[in-house]
């Protein structure tokens, strides 16, 4: 069996972090991007937010940038608002300890996956069964970053589980084939959770699930 992650709203509460950029570049941009707009796009990637809701027609180069700009202003307010989720650093060491094996399969872009594990101290329990958003064609709710998770993992994706806060996780998750955790966090319905095969509102619950 296989544990794969989502990191935003699974390891760490970064809504206030990633709202702010959001706003901030929005509205350097001149677009309207709201509250709800964040919510109702939470867990897709960051391209997918701009070529939708920025102007008509951009090319692949101008939403790059625009990205850029958002995930740079996201970053920098790591320290100051990103806190880790209640006991995920202990549960996936403790994972770990059980030789279960690990992955991260996140919309955010590497160089953001990668800054927030380092920051919480647990980049090496996953080795190279790290999985971002600008890897795959189709980011979530497709099933490809979790596949790909399944794949680096060299597991079968029906014995791997996902544990993701997110419609768009969770339905990727479904769509995958995978046993699916639905995290339950703030700004999510539990009616988003439709197709997990269970929702946990913490890590002990989730570990009473997979029983290990």
């Amino acid at each position: 069996m296989g544990v794969i992650f989502d990191m935003d709203g699974v390891l760490v509460d970064s809504n206030a972090a990633h709202l702010a950029s959001w706003l901030k570049v929005a509205a350097e941009d001149g677009v309207v991007f709201s509250k709800d707009t964040f919510w109702k796009t939470f867990g897709m990637t960051s391209e997918y937010i701009v070529e939708h809701f920025w102007k008509n027609q951009m090319t692949p180069d101008e939403i790059s940038r625009v990205v850029e700009r958002k995930e740079t202003a996201f970053r920098e307010s790591v320290v100051d608002h990103v806190k880790p989720i209640d006991g995920a650093v202990d549960f996936t060491r403790y994972l770990s300890e059980k030789r279960i094996p690990l992955a991260v399969g996140s919309s955010a872009p590497r160089v953001n996956v990668e800054f927030v594990l380092n920051w919480l101290g647990i980049r090496d329990l996953f080795g190279n069964c790290v999985v971002a958003g600008d890897e795959v064609v189709r980011g979530k709710p497709a099933p490809d970053i979790f596949l790909l998770c399944a794949e680096k993992l060299g597991e079968d994706p029906k014995r791997c589980v996902v544990i993701d806060d997110s419609r768009s996780g969770v339905n990727a998750g479904y769509a995958a084939g995978m046993t699916t955790i639905g995290f339950f966090s703030m700004g999510h319905t539990l009616d988003e959770y439709e197709n997990a095969d269970c929702v946990v509102r913490n890590f002990a619950e989730a570990r009473d699930f997979l029983k290990i």
